[in-house]
């Protein structure tokens, strides 16, 4: 049974990764793109990991992969965040309609 919950997790890994990367060719800005890419690594990473806690042997191993699961869900939105300021202070214009708040 915990192998099926563990593939079920896998599967939404995939699937959250290939909507991700499906954004990057559909949607129309920089800005919007990496805001695709930003929830569906985040959302994939997740599932993954909720996978690998399912199949651990171990405490020391669930530990170890819940520590990883807090630096990446801390890193990947910051670096998201990061990377979309600087392409605003650098003039890169989004798409016609979008609100952009300048603090």
């Amino acid at each position: 049974m915990i192998k099926i919950i563990a593939n079920i997790c896998f599967i939404g890994s995939l699937t959250a990764f290939a909507v991700g990367t499906l954004g990057l060719y559909k949607l129309p800005d920089p800005y919007s793109r990496l805001h695709g890419m930003g929830i569906g690594d985040t959302l994939g990473v997740g599932f993954f990991g909720l996978g690998l806690l399912f199949l651990s042997p171990n405490w020391i191993i669930r530990i170890k992969i819940m520590v990883c699961l807090f630096l990446f869900w801390v890193i990947n939105p910051t670096m998201t965040h990061l990377i979309a300021k600087s392409g605003l202070i650098h003039g890169t214009k989004p798409t016609e309609g979008t609100k952009v708040i300048k603090e």
